[in-house]
């Protein structure tokens, strides 16, 4: 079943892309096990209008200390390299009073421009019955990004790809541009943090560049950072869940717009009872924060928490019972990229995270074929600290066969009796680690 949602707006014109993204839900679907999921229509909706009961995303934009009137507002998925095709548009009113109703459950870049100022704001949306009130925000004066993209990209890139025809594209906002012979040039970008995708006409890679500008900002080069000792290992950020979604920083290419259970490019949830859908009760594994099976948006977002230091970290409980007619397990799973596709991770040398609580775990290595049959190529037993520690494991301790390293879908953490797990901030650390999402078979 597809449900389309509509955006309301109180006071301002509005257009909704009619290639908006439609949420579908498919049951059964086959990621490794069995799960049937029923749909219902989760969104963010109502707000001040009183249209229905529901919350509404409200912001005031100012521009020197007045009423931005007339700012055009625009609100796409923090992930989406499809700009509006993903998102909605309005127009603020004579107050600069922006108020968007029924916008589904999910996290989203807000971006407010007018003549040549701008501002980008982060909208996290939980549930359906908390407002979000962003307050006021001041636009400010635009950002220009342009010129070679040999400038932008460090000397192992192919010459083929600074010289490129193609198209730069902005993750989570409406901005692209065209590239031709490797030149390039976007004018009109709210400063902050901005994560630029090149992708060539005539060839499946993408080169990633995250910026970080301020307001008013020229930039045509990033200057080069002090360069690594060859001996030396660089560290790659896969996810520190900030973004609250079950994506992985590398992982949007991936996804399944029309299957939010897909655990393409991201994290998933598996035990052995299959979200308890098919088991019977004494048989059942309870997960806490508790997944409810009518749930229609990706389970791992029910377990993305806030921390101590207000930021996010998955916390969830595994509840064993006490008896069962077969062995029991439980894990949550990072999938590299598609996940009937392996992946080369030969590059990595250590893998490191941050975890505590209480249980024994097991590091198991998967690689999966194209028919979802699974196989495990490597694993590695350790016990959960009881505060907060940063672990790493040396890959060729998990996976020992060099040749297995070269064949991965998804890297897991299996439990096999109650456990409480924290998680937070993975991260590869080897060499060259961006050709992982090269070289997939």
């Amino acid at each position: 079943m597809i449900f389309r949602k509509k955006l309301y707006i109180k006071g301002m014109e509005l257009k909704q892309n009619k290639t908006r993204r439609a949420l579908a839900l498919i049951a059964p679907i086959a990621v490794g096990f069995l799960l049937c999921a029923c749909g219902s229509d989760n969104v963010a909706g109502g707000g001040p209008s009183g249209t229905e009961a529901g919350n509404a995303i409200t912001a005031q934009i100012l521009i020197a200390n007045a009423p931005a009137a007339n700012a055009r507002v625009k609100l796409v998925e923090h992930n989406s390299l499809n700009g509006i095709e993903d998102g909605f548009t309005a127009i603020a009113n004579d107050n600069g009073f922006v108020t968007i109703e029924k916008v589904p459950v999910g996290n989203y870049t807000m971006e407010a421009s007018l003549n040549e100022s701008a501002v980008q704001l982060s909208v996290d949306i939980k549930d359906t019955i908390n407002d979000v009130d962003l307050g006021a925000h001041s636009l400010q004066k635009s950002v220009y990004i342009g010129g070679s993209i040999a400038n932008f990209v460090d000397d192992s890139i192919s010459e083929s790809i600074k010289n490129m025809t193609g198209v730069l594209k902005f993750r989570g906002l409406d901005h692209s541009a065209t590239i031709k012979d490797g030149k390039f040039e976007v004018k009109g970008l709210p400063a902050g943090n901005l994560n630029l995708v090149f992708i060539p006409d005539n060839a499946i890679d993408t080169i990633y560049v995250p910026i970080k500008t301020d307001a008013g900002d020229s930039i045509t080069s990033i200057k080069p950072q002090d360069s690594i000792p060859e001996n030396k290992n660089e560290r790659l950020l896969i996810d520190d869940f900030e973004d609250g979604d079950n994506i992985h920083l590398y992982g949007s290419e991936f996804r399944n717009l029309f299957n939010p259970f897909d655990p393409s490019g991201g994290w998933s949830i598996i035990t052995a009872s299959n979200f308890q859908a098919m088991a019977p009760e004494n048989e059942q594994i309870k997960i806490y924060p508790e997944i409810p099976l009518e749930n229609t948006s990706h389970p791992f977002l029910l377990v993305i928490q806030q921390n101590d230091n207000s930021g996010k970290e998955v916390h969830l409980n595994f509840d064993f019972p006490d008896t069962a007619s077969y062995e029991l397990w439980a894990l949550v799973a990072l999938y590299i990229g598609n996940q009937y596709t392996t992946y080369d991770l030969s590059s990595v040398d250590s893998i490191a995270f941050d975890a505590w609580g209480f249980g024994d775990a097991e590091i198991q290595v998967i690689r999966k074929d194209f028919t979802g049959n699974s196989y495990t190529t490597g694993k590695y037993a350790f016990t959960l600290p009881k505060t907060k520690t940063n672990l790493k494991f040396a890959w060729a301790d998990i996976v020992p066969k060099a040749e297995d390293r070269k064949s991965v879908t998804f890297i897991s953490i299996v439990f096999h009796n109650d456990a409480e797990l924290h998680f937070d901030n993975f991260e590869f650390i080897g060499k060259d680690l961006m050709n992982i999402w090269k070289t997939k078979e």
